[in-house]
């Protein structure tokens, strides 16, 4: 399955952040549910779409644990990962969790040309791919065992 059918059909909530944010800003956005979900990971966008890096509630912790009362007023932008691993709307679902196996992370930012698609969540794509598999599995046995059959 392409990464883009995974986005059409679970969804494509994401949080994102300006590099400008403070982290007492970022944090406060971490806190307020997007939809009915809460994430711990935001792409960090500027205002072209374009994505920077990625922020997580982790950046913020070691931030604060290692700038005290400074970190609140840190900007993004210095705390933030620069270096992402991401995909594209034509990659296969599968490949991209391997990645994401292979890489030890958990969120994928998806990209198309140098502009943020979605967000690959790797908990949220197993979860996806499980449940395609479930329905696949009763689509079979209902054909197999259903009561017209004569043999």
């Amino acid at each position: 399955m392409k990464v883009s059918k995974f986005l059409k059909l679970h969804g494509m909530l994401l949080l994102t952040m300006h590099p400008d944010f403070t982290l007492a800003e970022a944090a406060r956005r971490f806190a307020q549910p997007v939809g009915s979900r809460k994430f711990s990971l935001a792409v960090v966008t500027d205002v072209d779409d374009r994505a920077l890096g990625v922020l997580s509630l982790g950046d913020i912790a070691h931030a604060l644990g290692t700038y005290e009362e400074k970190a609140a007023h840190m900007l993004v932008r210095d705390v933030m990962t620069t270096a992402i691993t991401s995909c594209g709307v034509d990659d296969d679902l599968e490949d991209v969790l391997k990645r994401m196996a292979g890489t030890g992370i958990r969120h994928m930012p998806v990209l198309e040309g140098d502009k943020l698609s979605g967000l690959v969540a790797r908990r949220d794509a197993l979860e996806f791919l499980y449940q395609q598999a479930s329905l696949d599995v009763a689509h079979l046995t209902d054909w197999l065992f259903r009561s017209d059959a004569r043999y």
